[in-house]
This record gives C-alpha cells, structure tokens and sequence, in this order.
C-alpha cells in the first residue's frame, strides 16, 4: 500500500490520483501478469522512481488501485427496505461501470493473482457491498417484510451475479434493471413488492 509521505516536499495528490486510474487500466486491459509499473508510469505521466517513492513494489500499487476502485459513497439506508435494495443494486451499476470495474472482477479470478492482492479485491470492493445488502435484507425480515427462513446467503450472491450474466452475454442490462431485481429478491424471500398489484 501508499507509503508514508516524506519529510520535505509535499507530495502530489493528484500524481497518486493518475497512477491508480492508470494502474486499474493496466490491469483490466493486460491482465494481473503483464502488469507493469513502466506501463503504468507512462500513462500516468510520470516516473518509474516517482510510483516506487510511493509504493513499496508492484502489488502495493495493485491494492491500492483495487482500493481506489471501492472509494465511492454508499448510499444511505433509509429504513424503506426494498426502496433501500434498489437504491444499493443500482449503485452497484454505476460503479460497474467505472473504468477497470469489469474487467478486473475478470482478472482476480486468475490463478497468477496474488493471495494479498484477492484478498484486498474481496475485502474491500466485494465484501462491503454484499454487508450492506445482507444488513437490508437482514432487517426487512426483522420487520416481517420477508420470510424469516429466506435463503439470504445466496440471495446476496446472485444479485450482483445477475449483472455479470448479461454482460458476459454481450447485452446490457435493461434500464430499470435494479427495481426488477430487487422485485425478484423480494418475491422470493416471501416478500411483496411495492408495485407488485400493478403488475397483475
């Protein structure tokens, strides 16, 4: 990870800014074996010396670009639980979509990738979300808008896996691709959802 700043010069926040974006653009586009810190170095404008004066080798500057990836505001949960839901599940469209996203969910699959550098990948982009959903859910049923026994364990996994299926099909998930989701989750949890009457 980033080293500590030295005594002397202030460092340039916005060098460290250009090397992470740069580096998450290596990674989605090269794959975890061929990425370089040359490579990342000339993307980002800047010197090989300058990325290892801050970060100690190769998979330093890999989790902290993971890291950088999973910087976003999460959105707040306002006690309106499938509201919640699809506030959350559309959040994650949006971060899907950033530069890298994608591509390096693809890449930490890999068998090349380092232990630390997955780890870092689950920790902090995958776990965080499937938390917040698992703690929407978790409430939902404690309010009784849900089953008590609702399989929520895979419920958690197959929502995001729903984005990845379209994708991996080469079509974009619809427009409204969240609240439908959500509708399916909440269906199966033995659940109703808000609008499910003008359906019918």
């Amino acid at each position: 990870m980033a080293e500590p700043a030295r005594s002397g010069r202030p460092r340039d926040e916005s060098i460290d800014a250009c090397v992470l974006d740069a580096a998450l653009t290596e990674l989605s586009t090269k794959g975890y074996s061929a990425f370089s810190i040359a490579a990342v170095a000339e993307a980002a404008g800047t010197t090989r010396p300058a990325i290892y004066r801050r970060w100690s080798g190769r998979d330093a500057l890999v989790v902290d670009a993971v890291a950088h990836l999973a910087e976003t505001v999460a959105p707040e949960h306002t006690g309106d639980h499938f509201q919640d839901l699809v506030a959350e599940i559309d959040d994650f469209r949006h971060c899907i979509g950033a530069v890298g996203a994608l591509p390096l969910a693809g890449v930490m699959l890999g068998d090349d990738v380092e232990h630390d550098v997955r780890t870092a990948y689950v920790e902090r982009v995958v776990t965080p979300r499937r938390s917040r959903i698992r703690a929407i859910l978790d409430a939902a049923v404690a309010d009784r808008e849900l089953d008590d026994d609702a399989d929520l364990d895979v419920v958690t996994t197959f929502i995001t896996g729903s984005w990845y299926s379209f994708r991996v099909a080469h079509r974009e998930p619809p427009v409204d691709w969240p609240r439908r989701v959500a509708a399916l989750v909440w269906s199966a949890c033995g659940g109703e959802p808000p609008d499910a009457g003008s359906r019918r």
